[in-house]
């Protein structure tokens, strides 16, 4: 067993998760998961999913990644040469083909051109052949928008002035409200539940929910992500589970009782019945939170 190994599975058996934890959360297979603990790194598939592979599972179990990659740097597959004359093949072809799109380029901006030009022709062909058509400009001032010219008569005598009609401003008005019309504010709905937090032993939270028959369960992730499962009390099989990544939420409609498990509790906005739940202090990664309904006491 390497020593990259011994350390990552020290930190997930201080936190109390099993390989099969650590699967859910970062979707590795346990056999590859199995493989970084001893060492086995060329069980992995290729240089890079095995780096991959390690940042993950480092940060599924509290670790810092980057800390990681480079404090044992030693320990870490080597890249193969194959892979890095791959790499010089495909920037080779990029830079191949940089040539051909600049000409693409060169191309498609002179056929825009070439249409405009043919646009700006028809136009100018069009203004010159209503050139026996007139507008007099009117002595003394400018012509406001909207305003009909009228030609002076062909009869002879006097020429008549241009007149221009004006355009009427719109009239302003107000509505009247109806006075049977009643407009009434709105009402804030209260929450029904009430949560109380009972007890905590290491990483599970005891919480009491009153005032509803069944639990409906929120979960939204302000930032990073983390993985999560719910199911109907511990040790039952999750009704819902997954990772959520910052900003996605998930709804999950329960029973009588709740069993959560958060990844990152602190980065979960947790809601249970329309009633916030503090995740924020709550460190363990991951961690267990038991909410179980109970009768209102009747005085």
């Amino acid at each position: 067993m390497s020593e990259l190994g011994q350390v990552l599975q020290r930190a997930r058996e201080e936190k109390g998760i099993t390989l099969d934890d650590v699967q859910r959360i970062t979707k590795i297979q346990r056999r590859y998961l199995e493989a970084i603990e001893r060492g086995h790194f060329h069980v992995l598939p290729g240089h890079f999913y095995a780096r991959a592979f390690i940042k993950s599972y480092a940060e599924a179990v509290g670790l810092d990644p980057n800390h990681i990659m480079n404090h044992f740097q030693s320990d870490l597959p080597a890249q193969p040469p194959t892979e890095q004359v791959e790499r010089l093949r495909r920037r080779r072809v990029a830079s191949t083909n940089s040539p051909l799109q600049a000409g693409r380029w060169v191309t498609k901006t002179l056929l825009v051109l070439f249409i405009a030009l043919i646009i700006g022709v028809i136009y100018i062909a069009v203004v010159n052949s209503n050139g026996g058509t007139m507008t007099q400009p009117v002595p003394g001032g400018s012509v406001n928008p909207g305003a009909e010219m009228v030609s002076p008569g062909n009869g002879g005598g006097a020429a008549t002035s241009p007149i221009a009609q004006q355009p009427q401003p719109p009239t302003n008005v107000t509505p009247t409200p109806d006075p049977g019309t009643v407009t009434t504010d709105p009402v804030t709905e209260t929450p029904k539940s009430t949560i109380t937090f009972e007890s905590q032993q290491g990483s599970m939270y005891n919480y009491a929910v009153q005032g509803e028959e069944k639990l409906t369960v929120k979960l939204k992730v302000k930032d990073d992500r983390s993985w999560f499962g719910v199911s109907e009390g511990k040790g039952k099989k999750y009704v819902e589970e997954g990772e959520l990544k910052k900003g996605e939420e998930k709804t999950i409609e329960l029973g009588k009782s709740a069993y959560v498990r958060l990844g990152k509790p602190m980065l979960v906005e947790l809601t249970v019945n329309g009633v916030p739940v503090d995740t924020s202090k709550m460190k363990s990664m991951p961690s267990n939170i038991v909410l179980k309904m109970k009768e209102a006491v009747t005085q």
